[in-house]
């Protein structure tokens, strides 16, 4: 597929395909992508949990053997065949159609639970703006004073709030300030993403760089206060004896997997709206490198803020929460006791609603993209196909809005995402490498960008990132195996519990097991993405596998294609003569179809 094709009707009849606006809209787009709340809320509790500075390490072996690796795939994936994911997976093999389908459902079960992060900062954006902020005051005449006393910032959000029952059992009713939010946050997602590349490039100016202007000024802000010292010592201070636990590693390799949004297929559906000649691997590295750097500044941020904390309620800072716990009860603890507080507050939930909704423009459009390239959708308008998702994800999410959707939250974020994406991953890697043949992929992508990618990135791609993969996806699954999943509810404090069912803890929270029907949730979850692979692969395993024409203008250029055929024998030889000692790997032009070649 060239970029002319990919503006020509296959039946005469289809409009050209959607374009960004510039090539700075993609990469502000792609870098909206990749960084999300879990930069700001999440990396800083996983470095002070496995390490501090020593966390570092394994984080970036882990991003240049396995992150990056699977950016720069996924962008040339798209780059080339101009479709979104499961148009390109098919079209790869008639069989490996389901790993794009499996993509299209994980990129929807994550946009079912996300949007409710966002939700939660426009409810709390709102009451920055209120003097005195709500988090700060008791209301004297409530029956369980003391327990507000004791945390103000803990309580507001479990009671106030959420109006938290004490299980996932125990529904209660909707949280009415909660849905208001979670419309509101559906018409902007909306308003953001109906037009596609030219409505989302347009709105990435402000909500990719917005975040950033914050970051900065908490920054500044941050490392002046008294005690930013001591939560950056707590931050750095590497541990180096951590580094021999095979779970922080596994942690690294979560952290960059996820927080780079590879696997979801919204990065092939982005670089899909690209010219074919664009050199995506120099995208790849710089969105990449953005993401990790915005994460290791965000720790040093949120650290430097914990260190006042620490010297104003004597909170220690390694009493980190994790995930929402740290952006509503952490950071509101510490802003509360900062001079000009309700604008620090309501600058950082602006930050993070952005933050939130450039991941969900990412995740909806690996939805919108594959449908639209499908025959059965080429009819309907696409707006009226977002529309239309839009409103099922809004209704499948509703859930969360009620006085348990804390908990349901957490189902959702432990199991609809986390294995399923790393098995896609994988078998990414696989159909890449192994089927459509790496030496052909290797040639495309000097076409397309100018340079031959260099042995490392073959290497990775063919052996070190799949590996890497499937031993992290093992991990995951054998360790939820063995240590039962469990979620945290608020029971409340000792001597004032939620209700006469529970006895109230001194941190007001219990591990709960899921109940037996949770559990049947999360088998679901996991499955519905991942059964589609074999299934795909058994109906379509006698389907004939058409050749897939050249790149417009290869072979005037001197590249010669052949279809791959896969061979074990002559893989295992291509390899070992890659490893020979002291070899000069070269290009000729038998191997690549160019005289010379430069690797990147």
């Amino acid at each position: 597929m060239t970029e002319k094709e990919a503006q020509q009707s296959e039946e005469g009849g289809d409009k050209p395909r959607a374009r960004w606006g510039s090539h700075v809209e993609f990469l502000l787009a792609g870098i909206g992508l990749a960084v999300g709340t879990g930069n700001v809320w999440r990396f800083p509790y996983l470095a002070q949990k496995n390490g501090g500075g020593a966390f570092l390490l394994p984080y970036f072996i882990m991003l240049a053997v396995e992150g990056l690796p699977l950016f720069f795939m996924e962008l040339a994936l798209g780059q080339r065949f101009q479709k979104g994911s499961i148009a390109v997976w098919k079209q790869i093999r008639p069989y490996l159609k389901g790993i794009g389908i499996a993509q299209v459902i994980v990129s929807f079960n994550m946009v079912v639970y996300y949007p409710i992060v966002m939700t939660w900062c426009m409810y709390y954006f709102y009451l920055s703006f209120m003097n005195p902020l709500p988090w700060t005051k008791c209301d004297p005449d409530a029956a369980d004073l003391k327990c507000c006393e004791n945390d103000t910032s803990k309580y507001y959000w479990y009671v106030s709030a959420l109006h938290a029952t004490s299980s996932i059992s125990e529904p209660g009713g909707f949280v009415n300030g909660v849905v208001i939010c979670w419309t509101i946050g559906w018409v902007i997602t909306y308003a953001c993403l109906f037009k596609g590349p030219e409505s989302t490039g347009k709105a990435a100016y402000f909500t990719a760089t917005f975040p950033y202007v914050v970051l900065i000024s908490l920054f500044f802000r941050g490392v002046t206060l008294k005690g930013a010292g001591r939560g950056l010592e707590v931050f750095f201070t590497p541990d180096f004896s951590k580094l021999y636990d095979p779970n922080v590693w596994v942690d690294a390799a979560g952290q960059i997997f996820f927080s780079l949004s590879v696997g979801f297929g919204s990065l092939i559906c982005f670089a899909s709206y690209n010219p074919v000649k664009n050199n995506c691997v120099k995208d790849a590295s710089m969105i990449s490198f953005i993401n990790c750097g915005t994460s290791v500044f965000s720790g040093i941020v949120v650290y430097s803020i914990l260190g006042y904390r620490e010297t104003q309620t004597n909170v220690k800072v390694e009493d980190v929460d994790k995930g929402p716990g740290l952006a509503f009860i952490a950071y509101t603890t510490a802003v509360a006791e900062m001079p000009l507080s309700q604008l620090w507050s309501a600058a950082f939930f602006m930050m993070m609603m952005m933050l939130a909704l450039n991941s969900e423009f990412g995740s909806i459009e690996a939805c919108v993209t594959p449908l639209k390239d499908q025959r059965a959708f080429k009819s309907i308008r696409r707006e009226i196909l977002c529309l239309i998702l839009c409103c099922i994800m809004y209704l499948v999410g509703l859930p969360m809005c009620m006085q348990n959707g804390l908990y349901v939250f957490t189902l959702w974020d432990n199991y609809a995402v986390t294995i399923p994406l790393l098995f896609v991953g994988a078998c990414e890697c696989l159909a890449v490498a192994w089927l459509y043949g790496l030496d052909r992929f290797s040639k495309e992508i000097q076409f397309m960008s100018g340079s031959y990618p260099a042995l490392y990135w073959r290497i990775c791609w063919k052996w070190v990132s799949p590996v890497l993969i499937v031993l992290v996806l093992l991990s995951s699954c054998i360790k939820k195996m063995i240590i039962p999943e469990t979620y945290e509810s608020y029971v409340g404090c000792e001597g004032h519990p939620v209700n006469d069912h529970v006895n109230g803890t001194e941190t007001w929270l219990r591990d709960i097991a899921f109940p037996w029907w949770g559990q049947i949730c999360a088998a679901i979850l996991v499955c519905a993405p991942i059964v589609w692979i074999p299934i795909c692969c058994f109906l379509g395993r006698n389907a004939p596998v058409p050749d897939i024409p050249a790149l417009e203008g290869m072979e005037e250029e001197g590249f010669v294609i052949e279809n791959h055929v896969f061979n074990w024998d002559r893989e295992v030889a291509e390899i070992k003569s890659a490893f020979k000692f002291g070899q000069k790997v070269e290009a000729t032009q038998e191997d690549t179809g160019k005289d010379e070649v430069t690797a990147v």
